[in-house]
């Protein structure tokens, strides 16, 4: 159908058809016929965020996908259409929990008390001694919650294993297949947070909002929050939400450095230590479409059409948005696409 919201689905050159891949980082397989209820409502709301994304500079069109694997190119030449976005080659290569890990060691966002804990296997590395050798390599700090396994293509939680618990044969060969594994912590989190970003054909990155997650407590996204800033942008107010946004800019940058374009998303997460000290720890990129973009843009819309401004709390749940306060409509600027904040 027509992707350009002002002709309404009427006769145009430009048609989108979105794969709902969602989850195709651990299994490349066809979107499926009957998904849980929550990715549903997503899959849905992510069609009308995409009509935002338009109005607002961020325009898809072609085949688009949730996340671009080698099956979602091939689906779209088998029906005659372009792939939009980046090459999946480089989608895997960043979209890999390693490249996050690697990048926060190389651009000094590595909490001090994490220096050092915090191991990246390749698959040929991914074996049952290895996993063994770095609980018992552990500092004495993360004895009581000990360490955590994440396969580095997972998604919303799954793919990790507790470490404190043993490995198998089995569950080893079940993460290389993942692509490897990054062993961390189990931290004491307090919050977590994601930026939404969007990267365009020459290599800017534009900012597009910015979110508190809600998650479960095994890890898998459930919902957002968000407040209206001046200029009509979803955010975080504060100190927290301008760590939130540097942070992510870094990582970005790095993803943009090795060919990324289009939509993406950094999570970020604070803890605390023994001592009560507040940390805050960059976790992982999502090279895709995102739960927290499909809240931000649903957000946007509702600033658009004059029912929130300045101030406002918004907040996603299942497939929608719903204004916690209006904020102050006057004093909200025009919606214009979101500026650069590349160098």
């Amino acid at each position: 159908r027509c992707c350009c919201r002002r002709c309404r689905g009427s006769p145009h050159s430009r048609v989108r058809v979105l794969f709902p891949n969602l989850g195709a980082e651990e299994d490349d397989a066809p979107p499926a016929a009957s998904p849980p209820a929550h990715l549903s409502s997503l899959a849905r709301a992510w069609a009308t965020a995409l009509e935002v994304a338009d109005v607002d500079g961020f325009a898809t069109d072609g085949f688009v996908a949730w996340l671009n694997t080698p099956r979602a190119r091939r689906t779209a030449e088998a029906r005659g259409l372009t792939l939009w976005g980046p090459d999946p080659l480089v989608v895997r290569e960043v979209h890999d929990k390693g490249f996050c890990a690697h990048a926060v060691a190389r651009l000094g966002l590595l909490e001090p008390p994490l220096q050092g804990a915090i191991t990246v296997f390749d698959v040929e590395d991914c074996t049952v001694d290895n996993l063994v050798a770095a609980t018992l390599q552990q500092p004495a700090w993360m004895a009581r919650d000990g360490l955590v396994a994440k396969a580095r293509m997972s998604t919303s939680g799954r793919g990790r294993l507790d470490l404190r618990r043993g490995i198998t044969q089995r569950a080893a060969a079940k993460l290389r297949r993942r692509g490897g594994v990054v062993v961390e912590p189990w931290l004491a989190r307090i919050a977590d947070y994601s930026s939404q970003w969007w990267i365009d054909d020459d290599g800017v990155i534009r900012f597009v909002g910015a979110t508190k997650a809600t998650q479960s407590f095994a890890g898998m996204w459930s919902g957002a929050r968000m407040w209206i800033d001046a200029d009509g942008v979803p955010g975080i107010p504060g100190a927290v939400g301008r760590d939130v946004v540097d942070r992510g800019q870094l990582i970005v940058r790095e993803a943009a450095n090795a060919g990324l374009r289009g939509p993406c998303g950094v999570d970020v997460f604070t803890w605390t230590d023994l001592d009560g000290a507040v940390y805050t720890r960059v976790c992982e990129l999502n090279a895709r479409m995102t739960g927290g973009l499909v809240a931000v843009l649903l957000a946007r819309r509702l600033v658009h059409d004059g029912q929130v401004g300045t101030g406002a709390q918004v907040a996603y749940a299942d497939g929608e948005v719903t204004a916690l306060s209006t904020g102050n409509t006057s004093l909200t600027a025009s919606p214009a696409p979101s500026p650069s904040t590349s160098e």
